[in-house]
């Protein structure tokens, strides 16, 4: 797969509002579709999904929600697109009938892997970076 659908792109959206919540407190699901914009029914399953993945835990009750199952520094965006959308670049076998087109999208296939490979508490200063460079 080359593009990330809209359930990767939520995905790593609702992470990071669980992730900004202060001292991690438990975020129902109306409080992050709020701030994500994305839509109810779509959130819950999203959230499923990550909670079966043990990326987020759920307390159910009247003062329940969800959280991240671990520290922001120790997820990785990747992992989160990769649990919704599958491996995110996947060349198929036999794409070129050379070494040099093999090489080549395995090539590709890295850089991909590289580009996502930042840690969730990262998004911050990595917008930031851009948002200053603009």
């Amino acid at each position: 797969m080359v593009g990330i659908s809209t359930k990767g792109v939520y995905g790593v959206a609702a992470m990071y509002a669980l992730a900004s919540s202060p001292r991690q407190k438990l975020m129902q699901i109306k409080e992050i579709s709020a701030i994500t914009q994305i839509s109810h029914g779509y959130l819950e399953q999203i959230l499923s999904v990550l909670k079966k993945s043990a990326l987020i835990v759920s307390i159910r009750g009247a003062h329940g929600g969800y959280k991240l199952a671990k520290d922001a520094q120790d997820i990785i965006v990747l992992d989160i697109i990769e649990v919704l959308e599958g491996e995110l670049f996947t060349p198929h076998e036999n794409s070129g009938a050379s070494v040099v087109l093999e090489s080549f999208w395995l090539d590709m296939q890295d850089k991909i892997r590289e580009t996502f490979n930042i840690k969730l508490s990262e998004l911050d200063k990595s917008y930031q970076t851009y948002f200053y460079e603009i």
